[in-house]
């Protein structure tokens, strides 16, 4: 059976078949459930509003893998959205907020990965840092011990909708030209059984850097990787076309920024046009 990885602003719903991650009950879900003004400040956000439910602490699970708190949500809808895009299959995109970086010389992010994590983790993030860096871009990352620009926690993140939750983002680059301050994995057992290898773990954490750095989905207009379903659209935080990538590519999944994910750990060469027009 081919497992897909469920990546939204971080690579982290996954909708495997493991009965140690389906729900036991139906019990939650009115406690659970949206009202129409919440779904309306989902949907305002740029946000599917049909696939969210409210946490009990208050906040927000967006697509099975972003978390936001309703401040963040209205913070999103604040300002008019870019219509800079266009509708096609496979393209790519970035927000409207992007890492600043000099004009001369290179702009260090630091990485940093918490406790908690199996430890070919670490490897997997040591890779993946590589990838970028070997790009020659004018981000370069470092990875640092702890208290980085960008650190990677590990919590116990459950399940939603019967499949198991991988991580949860941070959100997109901030109006001042950081990078998000990073993003959640999740070490349950549900989430290690699939995330089993280095190369698996290498690509979600390359997406989930990627989402920090101010990329969407490559598909995020139909979510074609995914299969059948609501597609994002542009919302606050932007999804600006990166001229010389693909307008009308279809049938291939493989960029490192596609919605749902093949564990295959490679910058294709449409990637690395987008990363190199960005930094």
């Amino acid at each position: 059976m081919k497992k897909i990885i469920f990546t939204a602003a971080i690579a982290a719903f996954l909708g495997l078949a493991f009965s140690s991650c389906k729900k036991a009950s139906n019990d939650v879900t009115a406690a659970n459930e949206l009202s129409a003004d919440e779904k309306n400040l989902v949907k305002s956000a740029g946000f599917n509003s049909n696939w969210a439910e409210k946490t009990a602490d208050g906040n927000y699970l967006i697509e099975g893998d972003m978390l936001f708190s309703k401040a963040q949500l209205a913070s999103l809808g604040n300002f008019t959205p870019t219509h800079n895009f266009i509708v096609a299959d496979e393209e790519h995109y970035r927000t409207n907020n992007v890492v600043s970086t000099p004009g001369t010389g290179t702009r260090t992010i630091t990485v940093s990965l918490g406790a908690g994590f199996p430890a070919y983790y670490s490897t997997a993030l040591d890779n993946a840092l590589a990838r970028y860096n070997v790009l020659n871009l004018k981000i370069v990352f470092q990875r640092v011990t702890s208290g980085g620009n960008i650190n990677i926690a590990a919590a116990n993140l459950g399940t939603s909708g019967g499949g198991c939750i991988l991580g949860q983002a941070s959100g997109f680059p901030t109006s001042s030209g950081n990078p998000s301050p990073g993003f959640t994995l999740s070490n349950s057992s549900c989430a290690t059984t699939y995330l089993n290898t280095v190369d698996k773990v290498d690509e979600v954490m390359a997406h989930e850097i990627g989402h920090c750095i101010g990329f969407r989905h490559t598909d995020y207009k139909r979510r074609a990787s995914c299969g059948p379903g609501a597609g994002e659209s542009a919302g606050s935080i932007g999804a600006v076309h990166i001229p010389g990538t693909p307008t009308n590519v279809n049938g291939s999944y493989n960029s490192w920024m596609m919605a749902c994910t093949n564990g295959n750990p490679i910058f294709n060469a449409d990637d690395i046009i987008a990363l190199n027009y960005v930094y």
